[in-house]
């Protein structure tokens, strides 16, 4: 596993906005087979564990994988933290009655999930969390950049969550790409990433 740093790129580059960024990688994504979405998982996984990232964690948030979208399957990490750190205090979202912020509560391998409208699996039983107890935020994205920057699907749930954070909340994206070789545009409400750990490498936002 390589150690990369996310520098300014030195060769001239386009600056592509994110709708542009969205439909180039729902496409890449879409043409990856479940055995290569399952295999590229378990490798990401893999290089997140075998990092020094969350090691000072006490609280980690994750995102549960939607099942038709193709994104990071997140049961390898799930898996691995319940059966190895039990100590580590896990949590999720689900989508608030206002359809704009997310609440957090834990989960542990007894939990239970039913899909909400959009298909994205909630657990049933809630346990409230504070955005300011959790340390680490593991981000579900389609692409990011050599800055950080990520495009996901559009709806701002994890830049309006992410500003809720203490300042210190490690934020950790998960990718099936490496990063984009243009620079993907930024808002100014954007939240950039700490980290991004695809199959082959973990990229340092210094």
């Amino acid at each position: 596993m390589n150690l990369l740093t996310l520098a300014p790129l030195t060769y001239s580059y386009v600056v592509m906005n994110k709708e542009t960024a969205r439909k180039l990688y729902i496409n890449k994504r879409n043409e990856l087979s479940l055995d290569q979405i399952q295999a590229k998982s378990r490798s990401i996984a893999e290089n997140f564990i075998a990092s020094a990232i969350w090691k000072e964690s006490k609280t980690i948030h994750i995102f549960i994988s939607i099942p038709d979208k193709g994104e990071v399957d997140t049961s390898f990490l799930i898996d691995f933290f319940f059966a190895q750190h039990p100590e580590i205090k896990l949590c999720t979202s689900t989508i608030a009655e206002n359809g704009q912020d997310l609440l957090h509560t834990c989960i542990t391998s007894q939990t239970t999930y039913l899909s909400n409208k959009w298909n994205i699996p909630e657990p049933v039983e809630l346990t409230e969390v504070n955005e300011e107890a959790i340390d680490l935020v593991l981000l579900p994205l389609l692409a990011f950049d050599s800055k950080g920057n990520r495009v996901g699907y559009g709806k701002g749930f994890y830049d309006r969550f992410l500003q809720k954070c203490k300042p210190g909340v490690v934020k950790v994206g998960l990718s099936l790409f490496e990063p984009t070789e243009n620079l993907i545009e930024a808002d100014s409400w954007d939240v950039a990433l700490d980290y991004a750990v695809t199959p082959h490498d973990i990229f340092i936002n210094e």
